[in-house]
This record gives C-alpha cells, structure tokens and sequence, in this order.
C-alpha cells in the first residue's frame, strides 16, 4: 500500500517507491471523507491531480518498471534474525539505524538489506562495504564476517554492534574482529530516541565528538570540525590492536577509529552517529500530525551534519557508485530491464533543483534521455561517465532505451 499524505510530497513518496521496487499502486481510500470506510479519505482536488499526473508519467517508463530489476548495490546494511529475536531494533537503536540508512544515501551509496542467511549461503561476496548496528549477531555469522573482512571487505560497526551472540553470551570472535575491548556502556533514559522528529530535539546529549587529526583532512568541503552531541547509546572502549583514531569524545578517548585486517579494514564508532546526523537537522517544536505543508509531520529535514555524513561515508570509494547526483539530498534509484534503463531521481530538498548535474557510470547507455514528465535532454561524455543536466522539482526519472542512441 502507497500512503500518500500532502500533493507536494506525494510525487516523492510515489517515485521512492518505485526506484525501490513498487510494481503495484494500492492507493488505498482514494475517496472523499463523506464515502470513505476508514479515517484515510481524500478531499483535496490537487491530491487528485498530483495521483494522476504520477500515473501518468509512469506510463512512459512502465514497462521497464514491471520487468525490470533494481541494481544491486556493493554496500549493505546488516539485518540479523539473531537481532529480531532479542528485539535489538527498538527505541534509539532503531532510530539510530534508520538515520544511518538515510546519511549512507545522502552519500550517493546505494545500500542493500543483508541478512545473516546472505552470509551463510556466500552471498556475502557480492559486496565490498557493511554496516552493522546490531548488538546480537550469531557465531556463524560472526566466522563468515571476519572471513569476508580478511579477503578484502570494509565492517563499519555502530556502538555495541556485535558484542553477544545468538544465546545472548560475549561475541568475543566479533570484538576481537573489531580490534576493541568494551569498557562501560552508557544509555541514560534523558537521552533515549524512538521517534527522530519527536524525541531527538528535547533528548540529553551523552557526551560530544569531534574529528581527530586524521579525519580533519577528509571531512567533506564545507564541513567545520566543530564538535557533535551524541545520543541514545555510547560505548567506553580501549583499542586492542594499532589503529586510527577518527574521532575522540569530549575527554580525548577514542569514539571512532579504523583498523587494517588482513586485506581489508574495519571502522568501529563508540556512538549511534545516524542520531548525530540528524541533530542539527530537526528544529526544537511541537511535533503534529496536521495535515498542511508546514506541520511538523510533513517538515523535511535538510541541514545535516556534515562531519557525521563525512564519518558515515568514509569507505564510499570501495563501492560502485553508478549513479552520482550535484545535490546530495536527491537520491537516485536504477531499474535495469531488457526495453531499458530507469534512473529514479527523487528531490528531498523542498527546493526547485536548477541545472541538476546526474553523472552516470554506467556502460552502453544512451546519450539520448526522456525524462518521465516529458521533455529529453542529451548526456554529455565526460570523463568515461555520462553527464545529464536537467531541472528537478519534486520527483522524475531518466528513461534511457537502447533504440535511443545519439550517433
């Protein structure tokens, strides 16, 4: 089911659910309130208008959508069944994990759902980046983690990512993969976080973080090295191994830091640092539920921590990343089938995009684009990539077909 709640949004939320695998449109209580069956109704005649204008443009690329693919990403975001059943997704964890997703995004990563089953079965192989949050993870797992960090790929581990097993004992064979020893863990009830809108503005910070020596070099441009408040859980470690030290807490301890192992390397945060992200972004009001564009619910966050994304992204050059866009508040999506390719581009600015820069590296594809709201618009070589420029509002995406080649 679509949940569409504003018309300025609604464009979004359709397109987002296509570039990540919508194939059927459940609108749901599509009806005025004087008919509706439930409390979901719509009344408002430019909900009506935005529907169909979707609708329609979705009619231009259709077909590649119903039997087409999603392409598969290098970088994953780690979802242990050990987890699930010792309820390790609640409350700031949660929270946290979803700022995370977001921040990885905003880096141009795209970003898979692997399971603990992707790394017994040797799927693992596929990628070359993960990202583990969860305190609970199996010791097979475990075994196949480290056996995939050694040959080549990159662990980026939250605090207490990994730290029992599946019978809820220490997962000393994850620790020790991270190069750390566990100290103290602190998650005041002042500084929990279920929902990132309500609960982030009002919590008490835990401690603070800022970029060592090292990573001062590395922050994205613009980026100040001020330093960032964090929430929810924080972890107090010794590093049992030579490492660097990325950023350090108030008190000069290491919060994060990156270690070589064997061919690849493994990054472990003392801090939930999605939260971190998100801070600055979420104004201190009153959270509702009204259904105009300046309520709180429909408010899109957009001044994020540059600092944080910087540490979140910080492996981004291990991974493929085939679709980069100028602005990285927009995210892209591909959707590859044999009448094409579609390049979903979903604008989470609230800002009219200008002369949006969408660099493709992709091979054999088509200088010649249609966008889905109508106009086309040629790719310039640059570099062995394909380089688009278009106008962005809300929502569209690039349709490439194999018949449309510039000679």
């Amino acid at each position: 089911m679509l949940r569409i709640t504003r018309p300025t949004s609604g464009a979004g939320s359709f397109y987002a659910a296509l570039g990540h695998g919508m194939t059927i449109v459940n609108l749901f209580e599509f009806r005025p309130v004087h008919v509706a069956y439930t409390e979901n109704h719509v009344d408002d005649p430019h909900m009506y208008r935005m529907v169909l204008a979707s609708l329609r443009e979705l009619g231009a690329f259709e077909d590649i959508v119903q039997q087409g693919r999603i392409r598969g990403a290098q970088a994953g975001i780690w979802f242990s069944e050990t987890a699930d059943i010792w309820g390790d997704n609640h409350g700031s964890r949660a929270a946290a994990k979803r700022a995370l997703y977001t921040a990885i995004r905003h880096g141009q990563l795209p970003v898979d759902v692997v399971i603990e089953q992707d790394a017994l079965d040797g799927t693992l192989s596929n990628y070359k980046l993960l990202y583990l949050t969860d305190p609970h993870v199996s010791r097979a797992a475990t075994a196949r983690l480290a056996e995939w960090v050694h040959q080549g790929g990159c662990l980026f581990a939250t605090a207490e990512a990994g730290r029992f097993d599946e019978l809820n004992q220490p997962n000393e064979p994850l620790q020790k993969l991270l190069g750390i020893e566990l100290l103290q863990t602190e998650s005041p009830p002042e500084s929990h976080v279920t929902w990132i809108k309500q609960d982030l503005p009002f919590a008490t910070p835990i401690d603070t973080v800022h970029p060592s020596e090292i990573t001062q070099g590395v922050v994205e441009p613009g980026a100040s090295h001020r330093s960032s408040p964090v929430f929810g859980t924080c972890t107090r470690f010794r590093t049992l191994e030579e490492c660097q030290v990325l950023f350090r807490f108030r008190d000069g301890s290491p919060a994060a830091v990156s270690r070589t192992v064997g061919n690849g390397r493994v990054i472990y945060c003392g801090f939930l640092p999605g939260l971190s992200y998100y801070l600055p972004a979420i104004p201190r009001r009153p959270v509702d539920r009204g259904a105009t564009d300046d309520s709180m619910a429909h408010f899109l966050p957009t001044q994020f921590d540059h600092n944080m994304r910087s540490l979140i992204t910080l492996p981004a050059d291990l991974v493929e990343r085939p679709v980069v866009c100028s602005e990285p508040l927009v995210e892209s999506c591909i959707i590859e089938s044999p009448h094409g390719t579609a390049i979903v581009l979903v604008n989470w600015t609230g800002k009219f995009q200008k002369n949006l820069q969408v660099t493709v590296h992709l091979p054999n594809l088509p200088r010649q684009a249609l966008l889905a709201t109508g106009p086309s618009v040629t790719g310039e070589i640059k570099d062995e990539s394909l380089v688009f420029r278009l106008d962005l509002d809300v929502a569209d995406a690039l349709i490439l077909r194999p018949n449309s080649r510039l000679e």
